[in-house]
């Protein structure tokens, strides 16, 4: 799990940074995640059940032209290989409801500048930090 949160708080930090998450990144962390199910024996169940949370966002991401950042669901597959399903979902659903929390403030502080707020893009993986920190803790 260490290895995990090591790997969440960098594309966290890299999703902040430059809204996005170097290829190089993802494989090594995906290498390092695929060796971990080996060791552990993971069924090939078990681990389609975890990184369907990320095929989902990627399918996602498609659909809608890249409103759901491609990044997002590859950050997903990778975490699928380190979390069981109900981890994955977990931190995907907690990622959404504190990230929608922060947008519906945001829009409301935007209103009340009389600013425009649908164009803004926020990055999303910064939001999976407390429920992915308290996991590994």
């Amino acid at each position: 799990m260490k290895l995990f949160a090591v790997f969440l708080v960098l594309a966290a930090w890299q999703d902040l940074r430059s809204r996005s998450l170097g290829k190089g990144f993802l494989l090594l962390f995906g290498l390092a995640g695929g060796a971990l199910c080996l060791i552990e024996g993971r069924t090939w169940y078990l681990t389609a059940g975890s990184v369907s949370a990320g095929i989902l966002l990627l399918l996602a991401s498609r659909l809608t032209g890249g409103g759901i950042g491609e990044g997002d669901g590859w950050f997903f597959v990778v975490a699928g290989l380190f979390l069981k399903p109900e981890e994955t979902y977990f931190l995907l659903f907690s990622g959404l409801f504190i990230g929608s929390v922060f947008g519906l403030c945001m829009a409301v502080f935007m209103m009340g500048k009389g600013g425009g707020f649908r164009k803004m893009r926020i990055p999303f993986l910064p939001f999976l930090l407390p429920a992915g920190l308290w996991m590994c803790a």
